[in-house]
């Protein structure tokens, strides 16, 4: 899958996960702190479509330390080479 393609579907998820956001202000860079309602639910919910979306399973050490959608994007393209 190309990096663009990854790119566009974690940002979908991310839409989807803060209905609130801005679509066209939505960096891959935005970390966690500047999402209003990133709190462990949210991570969560996160952490599931991503893993559904790339048929993907993600270990807990993996997680623990993701704070932006670059973060996602990094580590999808690290599981699917």
């Amino acid at each position: 899958m190309e990096i663009s393609l990854i790119e566009q579907k974690i940002k979908e998820i991310f839409l989807t996960v803060f209905p609130d956001e801005d679509s066209s202000v939505l960096t891959m860079n935005k970390q966690q702190s500047e999402f209003e309602n990133w709190d462990s639910f949210a991570h969560l919910r996160l952490v599931s479509e991503i893993e559904k979306q790339f048929d993907l399973r993600l270990d807990i050490d993996e997680v623990m330390n993701i704070n932006s959608p670059n973060d996602f994007l990094n580590l999808v393209n690290k599981k699917k080479k």
